[in-house]
């Protein structure tokens, strides 16, 4: 996997001596996580279930509901079941960043397949209001399925552009806007990612993200939480967004997040050093950028 010329030279200035440790890590597909669904099972059952299966196992650190695992486990009839979700550990972090709690009203913008939303209600014990948004249709299928067969049971699936949400204020405690973007992140995944990408098309991402995360920001209650996240790289879609949501809301800011056993680095602008960075050769994930913003009292 060779990536283009435009690739490389952008991100060799973006990583300066962390490129060739990022790029070796690219050419290889990340651990995978499972996630058991505490609506349908517990750890202890999920446990005994790889232990019967001789699956090797471990924790991961950062979440008290994952475990390290081999992707194949997502063939057993327990995965259709609903007992336990496979993701990328990375993939975890926004839901856990949002902090939904039972009872709350918490839209996900851009849900699809899902894996946050039945995150997000596991959380929430599938108490309160929970609305899964896809504006694709294509992906909406995906969605519903895995709704369904994690047996969430507080969400309601829309399909809406994302960017008009912002016609109805102040509706909801917590908002994850886990937005389209490059997938930088998941090039393990898809070799094609690193030859096919081009600055252009971060730009056209970047307005659409400032738009979206824009239009969430003005629909969250007083107090409320937005987490931002991403699965890429570039500072147009992570940071020049962060700054548009702050630069645009005298009652935005950025709170810290960090979690003990995950390597991550700061925001790379004077203004997002609270954001989080995860980039692929840190925890053999994938990449993420995570920002949680809170929306203030007004004085």
């Amino acid at each position: 996997m060779e990536p283009g010329r435009e690739f490389a030279a952008y991100h060799k200035k973006l990583l300066g001596r962390e490129y060739e440790a990022f790029l070796g890590s690219m050419r290889s597909i990340p651990r995978h996580a499972l996630r058991v669904n505490t609506l349908k099972a517990n750890a202890a059952q999920v446990e005994k279930f790889l232990y019967e299966n001789r699956i090797d196992f471990a924790k991961v650190l950062w979440c008290k509901d994952a475990y390290w695992v081999d992707a194949e486990t997502a063939g057993f009839m327990e995965h259709q079941f609903g007992f336990y979700y496979i993701q990328d550990a990375s993939s975890l972090l926004p839901s856990i960043a949002l902090e939904p709690k039972a009872g709350e009203s918490v839209l996900d913008l851009c849900a699809a397949p899902g894996s946050k939303t039945t995150h997000i209600a596991a959380l929430m014990e599938n108490s309160g209001m929970l609305v899964a948004n896809e504006q694709d249709y294509r992906r909406i299928r995906a969605l519903v399925y895995n709704v369904q067969r994690c047996g969430v049971s507080n969400a309601v699936v829309t399909m809406q552009d994302g960017v008009k949400y912002d016609q109805y204020k102040e509706t909801f405690d917590k908002i994850l806007v886990d937005a389209p973007c490059s997938d930088v992140g998941r090039t393990g995944i898809n070799n094609d990612i690193p030859r096919a990408w081009s600055f252009g098309r971060v730009l056209r991402l970047s307005s659409l993200q400032k738009r979206l995360a824009s239009a969430a920001f003005r629909r969250l209650k007083e107090d409320g939480v937005l987490v931002y996240s991403t699965c890429t790289t570039s500072v147009e879609e992570n940071e020049q967004v962060v700054e548009h949501i702050i630069s645009e809301n005298k009652d935005a800011r950025i709170e810290r997040i960090k979690y003990e056993g995950l390597k991550s680095k700061k925001g790379l602008t004077d203004g997002t050093f609270d954001c989080m960075r995860i980039l692929p050769h840190y925890n053999g994930t994938g990449g993420y950028f995570i920002a949680r913003i809170r929306k203030c009292a007004k004085n």
